[in-house]
This record gives C-alpha cells, sequence and structure tokens, in this order.
C-alpha cells in the first residue's frame, strides 16, 4: 500500500513537474510570440511610417507641382483677361477721346458760325440724347449725332462764305443778272465799274504782229502779268482746234493796242470798215462804228473786232453781214461796252449776236462792241474765274486800279 501510495506521489510530481515544464513552455512561447508580435509590428509600423512618410513627400512634390501648373495657368488665364480688359479699355478710352474730340469740333464750328451771325444749333434734345447713348456706351449714335451737326453747321457755314464771296466780287463789279429784253430773257455774267475807277488794257501774248502759231495765255496769265484785278477773252482768233486754222493757228489779225508794249498790232487792220473800235485814253472812251473812221490819235488801250452792237444807244447790227454762227446759233458772247460813265464787261448766255446787243444795251450801254465767246469765253476777278477759263487767248482787256 505503501508502495502503492509512494507511486501515486511520484506520479503526481512527475505531472506536476511535466505540468510545469509545459506551462513554463508555454509561457515562453506566449512571450516570445507576443515579444515577436510586437517586434512584427514595430517593423509593420515602421514601414507604414516609412510608407506614409514617403508618400507625403511624394504628395508634397505632387501638391507643389499641381499647385505651380495651377498658379501659372490661372497667371496666364489672368494674363489673358486682363490683356483683353486692356484692350477694351483701349478701345474705349480711343472712342471716348474720339467722341470728346469731335465735340471740341463741334464747339469750334458753333462758336465760328456764331462769330459770322449766324444762328446757334439748339443742342438741348441732343444732349440728353446723347447722355442715354453714354450710359449704354453706344458710342457710335453719339458720334453720328455730332457729325449730323458739324455737316449742318458747315453746310451753314459754306452759304455765308459764298454769299460774302458774291458780295465781295459784287463790290468789284461783278454780277450775274437775268436781263429782260425785246427779244427774252437772258443770263449774263457782268463787271460794271466806273470808268474813273479803273484803267483799261488791251494785251497780246505775241510782241508784234502774228499770222500763225501765235503766242498764246490764259487769262489768268494776262490778268497776272499786267497787274490787273479782272479781265474777259479778246477778239476773234483762229483756235488750233479747228482743222480750217491750219496754217494760221492762234492768228488774230484784227487791230489791237497792246497796253503794255505801247503800240498797234495788225495796224493795218484800223483801215478795215466791216469791223468795229473801242479806244481808250486813260478814263476817255471812244466808239467807231467803222474800225475805218479811226483818225489816229493818242490811246492807251484798243481793240476791234466785229460786229459793233450798240452806237449812241441804238441797235446796230447788220444782220446781212452775221455769219449764220452768229445770228443763228444761241451761244455765249462776248461784250464790251460804255455808257453813262460807267465801263460793262459781258459775257451773256444763250444768245445770238443780235441777242447780246439787246441785253448790253438794256444794261445800260450807249456803246458796244462785240467780242469773241464760245469755247474762249472767259471772265476773271479777284482771282478766280467767274467763266472760263475757256481757250488759251492770243489778246485779252484787262482792268486795273
Amino acid at each position: 500500500m505503501k508502495i502503492l501510495s509512494i507511486l501515486r506521489k511520484l506520479k503526481f510530481v512527475g505531472f506536476l513537474a511535466i505540468s510545469l515544464v509545459l506551462i513554463g513552455g508555454l509561457v515562453y512561447l506566449n512571450l516570445r510570440l507576443i515579444s515577436t508580435e510586437k517586434s512584427l509590428s514595430d517593423i509593420k509600423s515602421s514601414q507604414t511610417n516609412l510608407r506614409e512618410n514617403f508618400s507625403d513627400a511624394l504628395f508634397e512634390d505632387h501638391l507643389k507641382v499641381t499647385n505651380a501648373m495651377i498658379a501659372e495657368a490661372s497667371f496666364t488665364s489672368l494674363q489673358k483677361e486682363l490683356e483683353t480688359i486692356k484692350a477694351k479699355e483701349t478701345s474705349d478710352e480711343k472712342t471716348i477721346k474720339d467722341v470728346y474730340d469731335a465735340l471740341l469740333i463741334l464747339e469750334q464750328k458753333i462758336n465760328r458760325n456764331v462769330k459770322a451771325g449766324l444762328k446757334s444749333p439748339d443742342l438741348t434734345e441732343q444732349k440728353d440724347a446723347w447722355g442715354d447713348f453714354l450710359m449704354k456706351k453706344d458710342f457710335a449714335s453719339i458720334m453720328t449725332g455730332i457729325n449730323e451737326q458739324t455737316t449742318a453747321l458747315d453746310k451753314d457755314y459754306s452759304a455765308y462764305l459764298a454769299k460774302l464771296e458774291q458780295t465781295r466780287v459784287a463790290a468789284s463789279g461783278y454780277s450775274y443778272q437775268t436781263v429782260q429784253t425785246e427779244r427774252g430773257s437772258f443770263g449774263a455774267h457782268i463787271i460794271k465799274l466806273p470808268l474813273n475807277e479803273v484803267k483799261v488794257k488791251t494785251v497780246s501774248a505775241s510782241s508784234g504782229s502774228c499770222s500763225n502759231d501765235c503766242d498764246t495765255k490764259s487769262l489768268a496769265g494776262y490778268v497776272k502779268d499786267s497787274g490787273g484785278f479782272a479781265g474777259m477773252n479778246g477778239s476773234y482768233f483762229c483756235p488750233p482746234d479747228y482743222g480750217s486754222c491750219d496754217g494760221k493757228i492762234n492768228s488774230f489779225d484784227f487791230a489791237l493796242y497792246d497796253s503794255d508794249e505801247g503800240k498797234w498790232e495788225h495796224k493795218d487792220a484800223l483801215t478795215w470798215f466791216d469791223t468795229g473800235l473801242m479806244t481808250f485814253n486813260g478814263g476817255s472812251p471812244s466808239f467807231y462804228r467803222k474800225t475805218s473812221d479811226y483818225g489816229g490819235g493818242g490811246v492807251t488801250a484798243g481793240i476791234s473786232n466785229y460786229p459793233s452792237l450798240v452806237k449812241d444807244g441804238d441797235i446796230v447790227v447788220d444782220g446781212d453781214k452775221l455769219t449764220s454762227y452768229q445770228k443763228d446759233i444761241k451761244g455765249t458772247r462776248g461784250v464790251i461796252g460804255v455808257g453813262g460813265e460807267n465801263l460793262y464787261l459781258a459775257i451773256v448766255n444763250s444768245a445770238t449776236v443780235i441777242d447780246a446787243a439787246y441785253v448790253i444795251r438794256s444794261l445800260g450801254a450807249k456803246h458796244a462792241l462785240n467780242l469773241d465767246g464760245g469755247g474762249s469765253s472767259a471772265m476773271y476777278i479777284n482771282g478766280k474765274y467767274i467763266v472760263g477759263p475757256g481757250r488759251s487767248l492770243p489778246n485779252a482787256i484787262v482792268l486795273t486800279k
């Protein structure tokens, strides 16, 4: 029994030892496991931290790159927007400046017209409308309104200048009149001046008598070269644009006293009895129905042509001696006349030579001589042509003070 008891005790002790060993082993293993797990956890944590830190670094770089890209894109977009705004502002600024400049010009022209005694436009309604357009930035409508007003002001001022010019020229003896005669009404350009206020010159481009390829000048050239202020075409001549004038181009054949040369040209024509003659000695005129009636004597100007138109207030045109062009064709006719202490230079429109005789008498001339006309018609006064310039002329009549 004791042995059995002892065996049992030994068995228990062995079991207990084995159990302790097992338990110790399990504790050791558990501790190792815990240690290992901790090590693994530490490693994992370390790896996670490394990965996260690496990711953060990479993300930061990515963020920096992205932000830089966004910033650059935003800058570019902003720059374009600013350029657009700047361009628009520049365009608006230019338009506003144009409107402002146009308003200044409008104001200047209003002041100009007012100084000339012209009516100033009422712009009250216009200014209200322009204000509305300005709020809407409708600059085009404002410019249209300003331009309309400016055009109207210029039109009024041009009419004023034209009237002023007419008055100025009229003061120098020129006028355009519709003349009533027994043969009807005729328009005529007229220079009428007291003989004691002007000096009449008859001048030629050639020095001496010329029979072909004669020198010519414009009427303006004659007036300028003779120190005059007015002038008119002279006698008939043979222009170069007529075939029948071949061999006698720009010749005029008729007697003419060259006031600048102080001598007669074509002096032999002073014996002709189918032409008339008008002479001047200073302010004293003389008229000869027939050139052959001239008996000589001192003159300062003289021109002959045909036909004579008026003598002592009577119409003296002899229709039988006129060409068909003179008596049947209504054209532009030139006339020189004197009467009532006045000198008359006239260009009559749409008239025969006979019509011209009645016109110049109706104007007050007591003596009158027909001159050239048609395409050679020219009248010049105070620096401008009233009629013409027409053809270049071999001779002309010039008025000086």
